[in-house]
């Protein structure tokens, strides 16, 4: 069985101006407790990180249940990544810790006092979470790493990887990023109107940077830069 998802983080250099960002956008409502901004409505436990370190970029992460922490940094040093924050307690009890992979995307782990069971769900609900992506420079690369790391089944269906829900506790794909611009890993939520939700996002100073687009299994995708540059997609009609 593979490593699911706990939680999401969105990090942000401005936790307010992120906070008026997504809950105009999303209708989410989020409450700041401290270091963090707790998101609720989001499908998943979710947070906005106040981020002050300017030597490592703003970022969408996931943090994913593990079984041992520092066995899981261990292997992801062995695979070729690279540990930013060891392992540390959370007030709310467990701990976590922060680690980029090859391509230097970055990933969570979390351990708490039970270890979660797949969170899927037959049914995404709108302005939830709904599956993420991962563009790496070398798939091969980037699929051994997180089925060493997180033991994911990963699958090669042609363009993309499809990483097990059942694995992952949500939907994932893995593909290979042939552009300029740096690796990302974001997550995609389900909106009602992809036109009226793209509209706001301009509205509010984000920035579109790819349009509505025909997903050949069905419906509709599209990507924005949020505030702070974090890419985030949205997804409707499947």
């Amino acid at each position: 069985m593979g490593n699911t998802l706990k939680m999401f983080v969105i990090a942000a250099r401005d936790g307010n101006q992120a906070k008026n960002f997504y809950e105009s956008l999303f209708n989410w409502k989020i409450t700041d407790v401290g270091p963090l901004l707790q998101i609720s409505g989001a499908g998943v436990s979710g947070h906005i990180l106040k981020w002050p370190h300017q030597d490592h970029p703003t970022h969408t992460s996931m943090y994913i249940n593990v079984e041992n922490i520092q066995e899981c940094l261990a292997k992801v040093e062995e695979m070729g990544g690279t540990v930013i924050l060891p392992e540390m307690a959370v007030p709310t009890g467990g701990s976590i810790a922060q680690f980029v992979d090859p391509d230097g995307i970055i990933m969570g782990a979390y351990h708490g006092g039970t270890h979660a069971s797949s969170q899927s769900k037959t049914e995404i609900e709108l302005n939830q979470i709904g599956f993420f992506e991962i563009a790496a420079r070398e798939g091969d690369r980037s699929q051994r790493f997180y089925e060493s790391v997180f033991h994911w089944r990963i699958t090669d269906d042609g363009p993309v990887m499809n990483i097990s829900e059942v694995e992952a506790g949500l939907s994932g794909h893995l593909f290979n990023w042939t552009f300029e611009e740096t690796p990302y890993m974001t997550l995609y939520f389900r909106v009602a109107d992809m036109a009226a939700c793209l509209e706001k996002v301009t509205q509010l100073g984000g920035k579109v940077i790819i349009p509505e687009t025909e997903i050949p299994s069905g419906g509709t995708f599209a990507q924005f830069l949020d505030l702070d540059g974090n890419p985030i997609g949205i997804y409707s009609g499947r």
